[in-house]
């Protein structure tokens, strides 16, 4: 007579190893196919190098890549979440990337620190992440060409925008190319921050994604009615506003301004020619895809 336990446990066996045989088939597969696509990014530095003109060659486009999680969570059809598909493919574009050409990003440290997460979430493990003692030797290491991005704090929810980052934006030359939101864990012994905002900085113009910020710097008189005129001149083209802060400084008002769009599209140019320009007044820090991730 045949014992039922030990014929359940057969059968539970043999399925189970249909089922590892399966995975150990798909597995040989994604590991084929991620060669193949590194592959296609050596041969994309090739192409960039060969064409490059003797100007060096940008191997990090921020709008390609948010363009492509963006399609990846799009045709996603699960189980697994849209948020955890793009992060495997954040990780497999970074290892490409790495092949392409080795990143180093700075960062005001400590190591292992919230800013370094934030590295890790927009960039990837396979980026070099150099701690810094301040956001300023940040900036530093970027315009000197030391690093090639750096990724900054710019506003919490509980401390809002950071002050220090925007007199660093005013005596600097660099552009935003990029955002990340980071979320943190509000019982986390080690901080009383919430949800916090960082920007990635570098020297390229990036081109539009499609779903865009721009953030501009505003230095004008201390004026009643200046913030006024400014607002009008978005209000009257529909531009949104994501984030307007204002502070001081000596004789003037500093504003700091995020709105949705692309320094490239229509409206966008409009509102920048109508905004005063006298005495280098305006400073444009960037358009940058919004944060996919």
């Amino acid at each position: 007579m045949v014992n039922p336990v030990t014929s359940n446990t057969d059968q539970a066996e043999a399925a189970l190893l249909e089922l590892r045989n399966q995975i150990d088939s798909i597995d040989q597969q994604i590991q084929q196919l991620i060669n193949q696509r590194a592959t296609c990014a050596q041969q994309v530095a090739e192409v960039k190098q060969q064409f490059s003109n003797q100007h060096p060659a940008v191997f990090y486009r921020p709008e390609r890549e948010a363009q492509v999680l963006r399609r990846v969570m799009e045709r996603n059809q699960g189980p697994l979440p849209d948020q955890d598909m793009a992060r495997l493919f954040r990780e497999i574009m970074s290892v490409c990337l790495a092949l392409e050409q080795p990143m180093m990003v700075a960062y005001p440290g400590p190591e292992g620190g919230y800013t370094e997460q934030a590295v890790r979430k927009h960039f990837g493990f396979s980026v070099k992440g150099i701690a810094m003692s301040d956001p300023e030797q940040s900036f530093k290491a970027v315009e000197e060409g030391r690093c090639h991005y750096a990724v900054t704090p710019i506003e919490s929810t509980q401390e809002g925008l950071v002050s220090h980052t925007l007199d660093l934006f005013r005596r600097y030359d660099l552009r935003i190319c990029g955002e990340v939101e980071l979320e943190l864990d509000p019982s986390d012994d080690k901080t009383l921050v919430a949800d916090t905002r960082y920007l990635v900085l570098g020297r390229q113009y990036v081109g539009p994604s499609g779903q865009d910020k721009t953030s501009i710097l505003l230095t004008l008189p201390d004026q009643p009615g200046v913030l006024h005129d400014v607002l009008g001149i978005f209000r009257n083209r529909g531009i949104s506003l994501t984030r307007l802060e204002s502070r001081t400084w000596q004789q003037y008002s500093l504003f700091y301004i995020d709105f949705q769009g692309h320094q490239e599209d229509e409206l966008i140019k409009e509102a920048l020619a109508e905004l005063p320009h006298e005495n280098n007044s305006l400073k444009v820090l960037g358009s940058y895809p919004r944060a996919v991730l």
